[in-house]
């Protein structure tokens, strides 16, 4: 029987629920994968009290968009899951540079541990680009 995800995290938008007047929050699978986001995208020093935590994706995007680079984003993708989100076991990170589109395209599979489901293997993809 499949237990019952309990992860909560605040809602990115910090919107306001209209009856309870509490900050919105997201639940479960969706605030994993929100916080896998989040990781990937923070910079080092970015964040208040924990200057270690984030990743030098951000500046790798500004890198020619090769081969090369592509690796050296799941790399670091690979490093800053498995050194801070506890939640997760990452089963694979594959980065493509998708030219076309002139940046790089990320899907992320991935466990979250402790939960039983009927799907073990959850993934997460999104598109990396420069912004000014």
């Amino acid at each position: 029987m499949p237990r019952e995800v309990n992860f909560k995290d605040l809602s990115i938008s910090l919107g306001i629920n209209p009856i309870t007047k509490d900050i919105l929050s997201t639940t479960g699978e969706a605030a994993v994968k929100r916080a896998l986001y989040n990781i990937i995208m923070t910079r080092k020093g970015e964040r208040f009290f924990k200057p270690d935590l984030g990743s030098n994706i951000p500046e790798l995007l500004f890198e020619p968009l090769d081969a090369a680079t592509a690796s050296l984003i799941q790399e670091e993708i690979e490093y800053v899951i498995t050194k801070y989100e506890p939640r997760v076991k990452l089963l694979r990170a594959d980065v493509d540079a998708n030219y076309d589109n002139n940046g790089f395209d990320v899907a992320i599979s991935f466990e979250i541990i402790g939960i039983e489901t009927d799907v073990q293997v959850r993934e997460v993809e999104f598109f990396l680009e420069r912004t000014r």
